[in-house]
């Protein structure tokens, strides 16, 4: 019996039936994934049922090629490619990349209560990028081997829990093939211009300072009572923000106003 048929068989048959309709809605989320906001929102929402997850790193090199590319997805403040793009997270890249390939291009987990270290050679590595690293206890490695095109591309998921759930293993497995195929279908993403497009956006609709920063956490999902939390601000008052907020961009709800802020972030980048 396989890992993953002992595993189906613990659950009862409602269950089973129930869990399955739910995965293959998320796999069906990824053939609808058009822009890096889409994949965000897929990577962010159920998704993180099967495979938790705060930092989603993919790396990558052609034939004959020795420098690596990095792209990073996380909701995460500040763990942007564009912070993590550099030299300094190369020997944590490459060794990743080489234990992959000693493991026989299979999957593996690492646990490490003291965090991961970057290479801290360059001064210019972002403090906060080094800190968020730092916090994550454990990770599962796996990646896509191109026969044809001769190249390959590592994935690799962060979480701050050192224990991972038996089943992340088994749903990183089936779920690869549908990441990889998003990500190959969008250019690599470098956020930073993104970033300055979002705040550009903000200053021409008018927001205050307190505004934008309740926007910035409305685009990662988070609730009125999370952003109170992180703002040291009542629930209350962050929903009398929304308000204001949703006036000047003429909107009625939370998905319109980020859907109009990235409509307009987009626009200004294509111009």
């Amino acid at each position: 019996m396989t890992k993953m048929t002992h595993f189906l068989n613990l659950k009862t048959p409602n269950a089973l039936y129930t869990e399955h309709n739910r995965f293959i809605k998320v796999i069906q989320g990824s053939l609808h994934i058009h822009t890096h906001s889409d994949l965000f929102h897929w990577l962010q929402g159920d998704l993180q049922t099967y495979l938790p997850h705060q930092i989603l790193l993919s790396s990558w090199r052609g034939a004959g090629r020795n420098a690596l590319e990095v792209d990073i997805i996380s909701a995460l403040l500040e763990m942007r490619t564009s912070n993590v793009v550099n030299a300094n997270m190369m020997p944590l890249r490459r060794n990743l990349l080489a234990r992959w390939e000693k493991e026989g291009h299979e999957l593996f987990e690492i646990q490490n209560e003291d965090g991961f270290d970057l290479d801290l050679g360059k001064l210019d590595t972002p403090d906060s990028v080094t800190a968020h690293f730092k916090r994550m206890r454990s990770a599962l490695i796996h990646g896509i081997k191109d026969e044809r095109e001769r190249d390959q591309i590592l994935y690799v998921v962060f979480n701050q829990a050192l224990c991972l759930p038996r089943s992340a293993q088994l749903y990183f497995k089936l779920l690869l093939p549908y990441i990889d195929t998003a990500l190959r279908q969008l250019p690599p993403f470098r956020p930073q211009a993104n970033i300055k497009a979002v705040q550009k956006s903000y200053v021409e609709f008018g927001l205050s300072l307190r505004e934008k920063e309740v926007m910035d956490w409305v685009r990662v999902g988070k609730t009125n009572e999370v952003i109170g939390v992180i703002l040291n601000i009542s629930p209350f008052t962050v929903k009398n923000h929304l308000k204001r907020i949703f006036r000047k961009l003429d909107v009625s709800n939370r998905a319109q106003a980020v859907s109009k802020i990235h409509e307009h972030a987009e626009a200004y980048r294509a111009g």
